[in-house]
C-alpha cells in the first residue's frame, strides 16, 4: 500500500510539473485573447475521454488515491460548498453534475451540505476503478438520490434529453489539473458551462499551479459572458420581454472574488488560495511518509482554489458600512460612568475558577502531534460552525475577502483583502487594511476573531 501511494504522489508531481511549464508560457497570452493560444497548446500521446492527460487511474492509484487523497479532497469541496450555502442560502440545487467524480468526494459533501434538495445526481467519470470505487461506498446508504453514471459528457449529452441538461449545480474539484492540454481544459469548461443552469463551482489544489488554472478559467468565463452580453445588447430592441432576457445573460462570481475584474493577485505576484485542516485517518498516518522520518501530525492542511461562477448579473446592493459611525476609543472612554470602572471582584475570581480545568493524565497511545501543535485555529472554526445560518452578507460589492492569515500585533490587526474598487464590481483591487484598537475598537474586535478566508466590511 504504501508503494502504491508514493507511486501515486510521483505521478500527481509529473503532472504538475507539466501544468507549470504550461502556465509560464500560456497565462500571459489567455489574458490578453482567451482563444489566441488554443492550439499552441502541448499534446499528450495517452488519450482519455477527458482529452489528453498524463494520468490514468487503474485500481492500483484508485486503492491509493483513497487511503490517502480522498479525506483532502471531501474536506476542500464541503467546505467551498458551505461557503456557496452561505453565500446564497436561498439557492438548494435538486440536480447536479460532478464531472471528474472519482470516488465520490464531492458527492459526500453535496449530502451533507443539501441533504434535502437533492433529487439526482450525474456523475462523469472515466475510470471504471474509480467507479467501482465510489458505488462500493455508497451501498447501504439510504434516502440517496437517483444517480446516474456517465464515462464521458458525450455519453451524457446523448442519453439525455436537450430540455433536461441543464443542471442546477455542476462541480469539477481537482480534475481540470490533470488536463495538461489548455485546448482541452477549456473546451470541457465551455461545455461544463453549457450544461449549467445555476451555479458552476471549480476546485483545484491550493498551488501556483492549481491558482493560475483558476484564475484562467474564471478569466474565459467573463470574457465569454461579457462578448455575449455586448452582442445581445447590439440586437434587441427596447421591450420589457426583451429586457427580461437581457438581465438573465451575463456571470458573475459569488465565491470567493467579490469583484468581476481581473485578479489583483497576478500582479502583486501572489496567488489566491485558501487552507481546510482536517484529521487525518490511520491509514494515512501509516502510509504516509513525513520530512525527516519524524512522525506525522494529526492533522493536515489541504490547501485549495475555488471559484463558485452564477448565471445572470450581480445584485446591486447598499455597501455594509455605509452610513455607519464608528467610536474611537476616546470617545468610548469618555462617555463611560463611574458605575463602569466598577470591579466585582466575587465574580472575576468564579468565572477564573469556572474556567480552570483539571489535569487528565494523557493517553499513551496518542501521538505527541495530536496534541502538541493545537491551536485556536480549530476553536475558531468551531464557532464558526454554530453561526453559520445566522449571518449572511449580501452579493454585492461591499465586501471583501480576507486572502491570508491576519497579523495580530498588540493593539492592530493586519489584513490583505480582495475588494471591489466601485459599486458595480467590475473592477478589484488587492488592499491592505490595518486595524487599530485606538481608531476604532469595534472594528479592531471583529478583526481579531476574523480569519484566512473570511469576508470584510466597506464603505463607498
Amino acid at each position: 500500500m504504501k508503494r502504491k501511494v508514493l507511486r501515486l504522489s510521483e505521478s500527481f508531481t509529473q503532472i504538475k510539473d507539466v501544468n507549470s511549464q504550461l502556465i509560464a508560457s500560456t497565462s500571459k497570452q489567455l489574458v490578453e485573447d482567451p482563444l489566441q493560444c488554443v492550439d499552441q497548446s502541448q499534446r499528450w500521446k495517452i488519450k482519455s475521454s477527458y482529452g489528453d492527460i498524463g494520468l490514468t487511474y487503474r485500481d492500483d492509484e484508485t486503492i491509493a488515491y483513497v487511503a490517502s487523497r480522498m479525506p483532502a479532497v471531501f474536506s476542500a469541496c464541503h467546505r467551498v460548498l458551505k461557503e456557496v450555502r452561505r453565500r446564497l442560502p436561498g439557492f438548494s440545487p435538486a440536480k447536479v453534475l460532478d464531472f471528474g467524480a472519482g470516488t465520490g468526494s464531492a458527492f459526500w459533501a453535496l449530502r451533507e451540505v443539501w441533504p434535502n434538495s437533492l433529487e439526482k445526481v450525474n456523475l462523469v467519470e472515466p475510470s471504471q476503478s474509480m467507479q467501482r470505487a465510489g458505488q462500493s461506498l455508497i451501498q447501504g446508504q439510504k434516502n440517496l438520490p437517483l444517480i446516474h453514471s456517465y464515462g464521458t459528457l458525450q455519453s451524457l449529452t446523448k442519453n439525455i434529453k436537450k430540455s433536461e441538461r441543464e443542471h442546477d449545480l455542476v462541480i469539477a474539484s481537482y480534475v481540470l489539473g490533470e488536463i495538461p492540454s489548455l485546448k482541452d481544459r477549456i473546451t470541457v469548461v465551455r461545455q461544463l458551462w453549457d450544461l449549467t443552469r445555476d451555479v458552476l463551482i471549480l476546485i483545484e489544489p491550493g498551488t501556483p499551479q492549481g491558482s493560475n488554472i483558476i484564475s484562467q478559467m474564471r478569466s474565459h468565463i467573463l470574457w465569454m459572458e461579457k462578448r455575449k452580453c455586448r452582442k445581445s445588447k447590439a440586437a434587441i430592441d427596447e421591450t420589457s420581454k426583451d429586457l427580461v432576457v437581457a438581465r438573465k445573460s451575463g456571470a458573475y462570481i459569488v465565491a470567493p472574488c467579490s469583484h468581476d475584474g481581473a485578479c489583483p493577485l497576478e500582479k502583486a505576484g501572489k496567488y489566491c488560495h485558501f487552507v481546510q485542516r482536517l484529521e487525518r485517518t490511520s491509514t494515512q498516518r501509516a502510509y504516509k511518509r513525513s520530512k525527516g522520518g519524524q512522525p506525522l501530525r494529526g492533522f493536515e492542511d489541504e490547501k485549495f482554489s475555488f471559484i463558485a461562477v452564477r448565471r445572470g448579473q450581480r445584485p446591486r446592493e447598499p455597501w455594509p458600512l455605509d452610513g455607519v459611525k464608528f467610536e474611537t476609543l476616546k470617545e468610548q472612554h469618555a462617555k463611560r460612568t463611574l458605575e463602569d470602572l466598577e470591579i466585582d471582584y466575587e465574580d472575576q475570581v468564579s468565572s477564573q475558577q469556572a474556567s480552570l480545568i483539571p489535569f487528565e493524565k494523557p493517553d499513551p497511545i496518542t501521538y505527541d502531534s495530536d496534541v502538541v501543535e493545537v491551536d485556536d485555529h480549530e476553536d475558531n472554526e468551531e464557532e464558526e460552525e454554530e453561526e453559520d445560518d445566522t449571518g449572511h452578507a449580501d452579493l454585492g460589492g461591499g465586501w471583501g475577502r480576507i486572502i491570508y492569515m491576519p497579523v495580530r500585533r498588540g493593539k492592530q490587526v493586519t489584513m490583505d483583502v480582495c475588494r471591489s474598487t466601485n459599486q458595480d464590481a467590475s473592477e478589484g483591487t488587492l488592499q491592505r487594511i490595518v486595524v487599530t484598537k485606538n481608531k476604532n475598537p469595534t472594528l479592531h474586535n471583529q478583526a481579531r476573531k476574523s480569519l484566512w478566508g473570511d469576508l470584510w466590511p466597506f464603505q463607498k
